[in-house]
């Protein structure tokens, strides 16, 4: 049997273009070797979400006590959430292969790997022809390379533990090393973040970034900057239960030590070289802007392609290309004012642009902020703030970057987005009605500009 498409991976891009494709009557089969849903599904969004929400609740203590409420101790379970978490899991696999087969998907729990230009072989032998492919494998955690590696854990072992450590240490810098330093901490775990260099979220706006270390630090995150582990080992003292983690000059005791330093492209096994598939330099794979590779049967999109790591974008990714592919369509997606948010504590989220980008491509720049305490927290001894920052471009007034730290920052910055995608000018903003009282209307009510240095 020849397929139409055959799609190599079944997270969200992969499943999202094989159901399209199949819909528009292509003959299509999908091979995943893993869960179906991906990284995102099963080892990455969905489960990270829950674990935030799940280390908030230690905070909630203290605020219900302002309120009038008599809460004196809450008794948290790690074993029942890591049950009640794969519960959900199962239950969402179970829609998306639904999906699948319903759409007409024959799917193959394998993994594959190509023999030629056009033809893979499954895990079980099988051997797959396609007029065309697309290869949406995604990707997978980094482990650095240091004596003692092999204690270290990833993102794909942290959801489930055995048991919560008292301790631990994530290395890296990036969103997912932000966000599951706020979960572990959330749930009472004494956290440690290292970091190569100088700053975490390397790419966002530093003035947020600094409000948002600032915040971490106040509920009790440490940060190690300019140091990275050189080598970790067991402590005979604590008879193993703990390691020491060596720094440059110093060395400390954590019970975990998680590496949240990046992620590379899960092409080890796919067998890219006999497919004649250029690389990046990085191992990532090569794509013009309608995704085709060096080879032009074989397609790739998501986080295999190194553009934007982001769920949302690898599916719009497949809609494009199925569209472009079975409507004789020539369209390409657009990197740009794309919203993402760090499911830290306190969540921070952002659209459009940070202001020293903004400042190396427009001459003149107007920068609105405001920082508060919520209405929720002012009756508690609680300390955290809201920041809320606006940039606009002086020359058409649009606004071009909005970014938020507080509860529910995605939640208020994603109805936003529509308005800076849009291209809506700062007296659109103003023009607009704040609902009160509500933390999201002071994005409305933003009227002084900060003084330019």
């Amino acid at each position: 049997m020849i397929y139409d498409l055959f799609v190599i991976g079944g997270g969200s891009g992969g499943v999202r273009a094989s159901r399209l494709a199949a819909i528009e009557g292509l003959k299509v089969g999908l091979a995943e070797g893993w869960d179906i849903g991906g990284t995102c599904v099963n080892r990455g969004c969905i489960p990270k979400k829950l674990y935030s929400y799940a280390s908030h609740f230690n905070e909630e203590v203290e605020i219900m006590n302002s309120f009038g409420w008599s809460v004196n101790q809450l008794d948290f379970d790690w074993k029942a959430l890591v049950k009640n978490k794969k519960k959900e899991l199962t239950r969402l696999n179970g829609i998306y292969n639904s999906l699948l087969k319903n759409a007409g998907v024959e799917v193959f729990n394998s993994w594959a790997t190509f023999l030629s230009k056009n033809s893979i072989e499954l895990s079980d032998g099988t051997i797959i022809k396609s007029k065309k492919f697309l290869i949406a494998v995604g990707g997978e955690p980094i482990v650095p390379n240091i004596k003692g590696s092999e204690f270290i854990i990833t993102s794909d072992e942290a959801f489930d533990l055995e048991s919560l450590p008292s301790s631990i240490l994530i290395m890296g810098g990036g969103y997912i090393a932000v966000e599951f330093a706020s979960i572990f901490n959330g749930l009472g775990v004494e956290t440690t973040i290292s970091v190569r260099g100088d700053k975490v979220l390397r790419g966002f706006d530093e003035e947020c970034v600094n409000f948002l270390v600032n915040e971490m630090k106040k509920k009790g995150i440490k940060f190690i900057f300019n140091n990275s582990p050189t080598a970790i080992s067991h402590s005979k003292v604590s008879n193993n239960k703990e390691f020491n983690v060596q720094f440059k000059n110093d060395t400390y005791q954590f019970s975990k030590v998680m590496a949240a330093i990046g992620r590379k492209p899960m092409i080890k096994n796919l067998g890219v070289d006999k497919a004649g598939i250029d690389l990046t330099s990085n191992k990532s794979i090569i794509v013009d802007d309608f995704f085709q590779t060096s080879n032009k049967k074989i397609y790739a999109i998501g986080d295999v392609i190194d553009k934007v790591q982001l769920t949302p974008v690898a599916i719009n990714e497949a809609i494009i290309l199925i569209k472009n592919l079975t409507k004789n369509q020539c369209s390409t997606f657009k990197y740009k004012n794309i919203p993402t948010a760090i499911f830290s504590n306190p969540n921070m989220a952002t659209v459009g642009m940070s202001e020293e980008s903004a400042l190396e491509k427009f001459k003149e720049i107007d920068v609105y902020v405001s920082e508060f305490k919520p209405l929720k927290l002012t009756l508690s001894k609680s300390n955290e703030k809201v920041f809320i920052k606006l940039i606009v471009d002086c020359e058409t007034e649009k606004v071009i970057g909005l970014h938020y730290i507080g509860n529910d920052a995605a939640e208020i910055v994603q109805g936003f987005s529509v308005a800076i995608v849009s291209g809506l000018k700062k007296r659109d903003f103003d023009n607009t009605i704040g609902i009160h009282p509500s933390s999201a209307e002071e994005i409305v009510t933003l009227r002084e500009k900060r003084k330019k240095l």
